[in-house]
């Protein structure tokens, strides 16, 4: 018979106490049946470790073990707690990414929302373009992304939350700044500015000329910086440009091309109780509506 926790806490208790009637009670136990789980680690243990008789008195062998039991104790309680605390968001670290969308447009707010909730949880938060992001799960680095597919990696889990739709980003003095609207057509022969986002248009026809752009930004920062000093114009989702951001976004139709952002997270892994509660956090903020133009 293996000893059980129950069987050191109950030799505590009657060490404690001095009496089986008390300790019994004090574990919401029989009499018999508390002095049965005391019989049971004397067998198991090979050594009685109370004297017989009327008083209740530890051999000399109960005391040199009443310290280590004692230790034993205090430290399942320590560890159970803890794991009790990871369960219930009480400790533990949230590793998120998220692509510059999420990161300037609603991720301040997230945070501040999480910490209220959860403020023992340590956050580590990294922002990054789609397959920088994907990569990031994928090695470990980060356990919850937001992202769009771009490495399409059956090792990732995905699940859709928001779209919305392609324009053409520029400052605010270009001549098609004011429109309501360009073709795709229209905007072929502009200076444009590549970026990782691009990717999301491959396979469609009226797009595809986006593939072949002769400067290539890969950091979101610099592109915005580019866009901002007129060194050309780009193709973004909405939701791609900043908040205050003094460019302009025009949609683009003929056709319309959306982009679809959604959660992350290695396939076949439970998320993490802080990861778990972050991803439902995401899902009442933004649950899969397309964004109108």
């Amino acid at each position: 018979m293996e000893l059980t926790i129950t069987h050191y806490r109950h030799f505590l208790w009657v060490a404690q106490l001095r009496s089986f009637g008390l300790a019994a009670a004090r574990a919401h136990r029989s009499q018999p049946a508390l002095s049965l789980s005391i019989k049971e680690m004397e067998q198991r243990l090979g050594q009685p470790l109370f004297e017989r008789g009327a008083r209740v008195t530890l051999t000399e062998y109960g005391r040199a073990c009443l310290p280590l039991a004692r230790d034993l104790v205090a430290h399942h309680d320590r560890v159970t707690g803890a794991l009790g605390g990871m369960a219930r968001n009480e400790a533990g670290i949230l590793r998120l990414a998220t692509v510059a969308t999420v990161a300037t447009h609603w991720l301040p707010e997230l945070i501040e929302r999480y910490q209220a909730l959860y403020p023992a949880v340590q956050l580590q938060v990294y922002d990054d373009n789609s397959e920088g992001i994907e990569r990031m799960v994928l090695s470990g680095q980060a356990e919850l992304a937001v992202c769009s597919q771009v490495l399409h990696d059956r090792r990732l889990a995905y699940e859709p939350m928001l779209r919305d739709a392609f324009g053409l980003v520029c400052r605010a003095d270009h001549p098609l700044a004011a429109r309501k609207s360009v073709t795709w057509a229209q905007i072929r022969a502009l200076p444009l500015i590549g970026t990782v986002a691009h990717r999301q248009l491959a396979g469609h026809a009226a797009a595809a000329f986006m593939q072949q752009r002769p400067v290539f930004v890969s950091n979101m920062t610099s592109l915005l910086a580019m866009l901002a000093r007129g060194v050309g114009v780009t193709v973004l989702a909405r939701l791609g440009v900043p908040p205050g951001s003094e460019l302009a976004f025009v949609p683009l139709r003929e056709p319309r091309i959306e982009r679809e952002l959604g959660l992350v997270w290695l396939k076949g892994r439970t998320l993490s109780p802080p990861a778990a509660s972050m991803a439902e956090l995401l899902r009442q903020r933004h649950p899969c509506v397309p964004v109108k133009p």
